[in-house]
């Protein structure tokens, strides 16, 4: 994965992520709708095949980056959590 920041702005950031799909972006999207001083999130793909990503932060207050940070966080947490609950399915399922 590579980060490519194309606009930073005190409450605006438009980053390209390299080397991913929409599903990885949206998911940090949804988390960073969490976010009450997030006042815009989205992402756009100009195509397919041939473009990144691009995720765009607008801000009500607050730092763009921390909020996509937090968002991140949010997103590992969640993983972990899932990865925890298909282990103990597993577990169960043998028993």
């Amino acid at each position: 994965m590579e980060i490519e920041v194309l606009k930073s702005e005190k409450d605006y950031l438009e980053v390209a992520i390299k080397g991913e799909d929409i599903g990885f972006i949206n998911a940090i999207k949804e988390l960073l709708f969490d976010d009450s001083d997030v006042e815009f999130a989205a992402y756009r793909l100009d195509h397919p095949i041939v473009s990144s990503p691009v995720l765009m932060v607008r801000m009500k207050k607050g730092n763009p980056v921390s909020a996509v940070r937090t968002a991140v966080k949010k997103l590992k947490k969640q993983a972990s959590d899932f990865k925890d609950a298909l282990d103990n399915a597993k577990k169960s399922k043998k028993k």
